[in-house]
Formats: C-alpha cells, sequence, structure tokens
C-alpha cells in the first residue's frame, strides 16, 4: 500500500500581486500531482487549503480541475478535507464541484450520508461521519475548525468522533509541531488532544515540512506535515543573506517543499523543484552603505528568482527606499520588494529647548507625582488629585428664575403595540456538538 500526502496547495493565490507567483503555485501542485501518479501511489490524499480562498476564481478553478484529471485518468482516487482558507460557513463548497466531477471524495461529517465505489457513512447523531477506503485502508477525516469548536471544556469532540482505523487526516495547527512557525503561540490543538489509535495522522496548515516519530510521541503511528508546495511567506525561503559588517550567504535545506510518498505508513520526502526565494536583510548607517553592499549582493542571486529585503539601521535625515531601490533593477530577479527599517537619527535637545517648552502645566504636573518613590507613590497621587481638584473646580452657577410659567406638555396618548409572534429559540450551543444532538 502507498499513498501520496499533499497539502496546502493554495491554487488562486497570485503572491506580491504577481501573475507569475500565481503560475509557481499552480505549478508546484501539478509536479505534486504528477509525481505521486509517476510512484504509481494507490490513492492521494489533500489535507486542506487545496485552493487560497473559498471561493476560487474561474481560472483557479479551470486549474484545479486540469490537474486533478491527472490522477482521475489513471484511475487513482484522491481524498481531501477543507482547510481554513477554502472553507465556507455554509454546507456545500467548491469541493462539492470537484467531488460531483469525480475527481475527488470529501471525508468528514456531512448532513446526509455518502456511499461511493471509495466512501462510507456511519451514523453520527443527527449527522453521518463519511470515511474513505481503499482496499483494507480506512482514511478518516475532518475540516478545520477553530479550538473553540473542538475542545469544549472536557469534552474533546475528536476523540468522540474517532476511536482509531489506519489514517486521520485533519488541518490543524498541533503545538507540538508549530515551533518557529505562524501558529507557534496561535496553535489549534495540544498534542494530547489528537486521538490515538492510528497509523498515520496526515496533516495539513502548519506550511513547512514537520514529523513527528511515534518513539517520540508515544501515539500509534507518525504525525507528518508535508508542508506548502510552494513558498508563501519570507519564513519559507530557500536562501538567506544577511549582510551587517560582513556578508553571510546560506541556503535554507529545512524550507525545502514537496510532499510525503508513504508507503506501509513509512514518510518519505519527495521535493520539487520550485523558483528560489531569498530573505535578504542589509544593515546600515548612510545611503552610500546600503547601496555598496546590495551591488554586492546583487551578482549572488539567481536568474529569475524572488526576493524580499529588508533594510535596517539609523541615518542621518532618514533613508527613502526609492533611494536604493534601483540598485537591484539591472539584475536578473523576476520580482523584488522593499522593506524598510532604518529610523531617522535621533536630534538632541540638550541646552535648546526649556522644560516649560516641552510640556505643559498638566503634564509636568502628572510626570513629577509618577516620578515619586515608591514608598511616597501614595502620598504623591493623593497630592496630585488634590490639585487636580484645585485646578478644575468650577464655582457652582445658579440657575435663572423662569420668567414666564412654564407650560406643561398634554400627556401623549399611549400607543397601540401589535404583539410580535415569538419565534422559536435556536437549540442550545453551537458548534460540532450540538450538530450532532440536534435532531
Amino acid at each position: 500500500m502507498k499513498f501520496a500526502h499533499i497539502a496546502d496547495a493554495h491554487i488562486g493565490r497570485a503572491q506580491f500581486n504577481q501573475p507569475l507567483r500565481y503560475d509557481d503555485y499552480v505549478k508546484a501542485f501539478r509536479e505534486t500531482i504528477e509525481r505521486a501518479v509517476r510512484e504509481r501511489v494507490d490513492f492521494i490524499l489533500i489535507a486542506g487549503d487545496l485552493f487560497h480562498v473559498s471561493k476560487p476564481s474561474p481560472k483557479a478553478l479551470r486549474d484545479a480541475i486540469e490537474v486533478l484529471s491527472i490522477p482521475k485518468r489513471k484511475g487513482i482516487p484522491v481524498f481531501a478535507i477543507e482547510g481554513n482558507h477554502d472553507k465556507t460557513i455554509r454546507e456545500t463548497s467548491v469541493f462539492d464541484l470537484l467531488e460531483h466531477l469525480g475527481l475527488l471524495y470529501t471525508v468528514g461529517l456531512k448532513r446526509k450520508p455518502r456511499e461511493s465505489e471509495f466512501q462510507r457513512s456511519e451514523r453520527k447523531g443527527n449527522a453521518y461521519l463519511v470515511h474513505g477506503e481503499v482496499g483494507d485502508i480506512k482514511i478518516y477525516g475532518l475540516r478545520h475548525y477553530s479550538r473553540w469548536q473542538l475542545i469544549r471544556g472536557d469534552r474533546n469532540l475528536l476523540k468522540a468522533l474517532f476511536k482509531g482505523g489506519d489514517i486521520l487526516m485533519l488541518h490543524q495547527a498541533v503545538d507540538y509541531l508549530s515551533a518557529d512557525t505562524p501558529y507557534a503561540k496561535a496553535f489549534d490543538l495540544h498534542l494530547n488532544d489528537l486521538p490515538d489509535n492510528f497509523l498515520y495522522y496526515a496533516l495539513g496548515h502548519i506550511h513547512v515540512a514537520r514529523l513527528a516519530e511515534p518513539s517520540k510521541t508515544g501515539f500509534s503511528g507518525p504525525i507528518v506535515y508535508p508542508g506548502s508546495p510552494e513558498r508563501t511567506e519570507v519564513r519559507e525561503a530557500s536562501h538567506r543573506i544577511i549582510y551587517r559588517r560582513r556578508l553571510v550567504e546560506k541556503r535554507l535545506e529545512e524550507n525545502r517543499k514537496g510532499f510525503y510518498i508513504v508507503e506501509d505508513f513509512q514518510p518519505e520526502f519527495v521535493e520539487i523543484e520550485t523558483r528560489p526565494f531569498y530573505s535578504i536583510s542589509v544593515e546600515g548607517s548612510s545611503k552610500e552603505e546600503f547601496r555598496r553592499k546590495l551591488r554586492e549582493i546583487a551578482p549572488l542571486l539567481e536568474r529569475d528568482s524572488v526576493a524580499v529585503v529588508t533594510l535596517e539601521g539609523t541615518v542621518k535625515g532618514g533613508l527613502s527606499i526609492a533611494e536604493v531601490q534601483d540598485v537591484l533593477s539591472g539584475s536578473a530577479l523576476a520580482y523584488y520588494t522593499f522593506h524598510s527599517r532604518v529610523s531617522s537619527e535621533v536630534v538632541s535637545t540638550a541646552g535648546g529647548l526649556k522644560e516649560d517648552e516641552l510640556f505643559t502645566e498638566w503634564e509636568r504636573e502628572v510626570l513629577r507625582h509618577l516620578t515619586a518613590e515608591p514608598k511616597e507613590f501614595r502620598e504623591s497621587i493623593d497630592g496630585f488629585l488634590e490639585w487636580l481638584k484645585e485646578s478644575f473646580e468650577k464655582k457652582p452657577v445658579e440657575a435663572k428664575k423662569p420668567e414666564k410659567e412654564e407650560r406643561k406638555p398634554k400627556p401623549a396618548e399611549p400607543r397601540k403595540v401589535e404583539k410580535r409572534s415569538e419565534s422559536k429559540k435556536p437549540p442550545k450551543g453551537t458548534g460540532l456538538d450540538a450538530w450532532l444532538r440536534r435532531g
């Protein structure tokens, strides 16, 4: 038994609003599918975020259909779940169209059962848990949900739904594998939130390849993220160049891109070729220094690559990106962009401005009391409040007597209030657990 594990293709994304990056994402996804077919896999898993948005453009939809037609022609089933980017708040999504065309099979909770050559359904309350089957292999899964939808106090809906099997496919960030990613402090699940007794955990959501072996976690099978086939942010760069006092260049092997081929539940990473992506950091103290350093960097950049350049330092009078960006205009880069963290030189005011020119009386009084010693702080605050009261105290103003007797307004006639029909109360609770209980 052999299968491919792919995730986070993000078809339809034009990174940096560049058409060439749209093409890069489609090309990377096509290469993963074509490589999986050449490896003669029995089935393919897509663990969420096939599309970059839940309503993909006609072009993105066409490109996805063309690529997914490759395994269909070979009789290789594709099983998929929706990620946070391509899920909808409704029951249906673009995945239903792809499923109707026979291009993929979704697994997870459904309102109606789905029975096909590769799908089976099990009733769960008022819903159905649909799983995939290829031979003796059972593939379970669930679309992306937020943590509060999955974990409610002592109630863990993942463990309630899944009691074990061959493969569990989820699109969630697990804390154990989230270090040095955007989800390090925004993970969805703790490691012990995952249900045990699966031979392979096919995950998506984290865009770098990560693998946790059973010997490290105590689970029955490996927990695996293949990462995104194409680079989605500067932290996933293929190369890093840092130029402070000296120039340092490094190829980031840990950020390789691809997917996993899994044979007998043993994953092996398959790298695919993507456009070189540079993360460049330059530190300087003058416009001339920045321009010189960028000129030294330019010959090191591969042809048709992408570069994100960050400028750092302090420059007298500040630095405009327009003053340096032309240095790379003659390079062979396909696209580059600058980010500036350069600050202007600090101007000293010693002996120039007096205290009363910098602060108002109110501000000086506040600062004086805030700088009091800790032991005297309470007494100082009491003094400040007393000063505040004296400064803003206003004399009472006597109300003028009305010259003429005020006419009392006539009481308004009571309005007739129509009775509204009582609306039905919604079922108690929200989320998956309420959905399962609702009948």
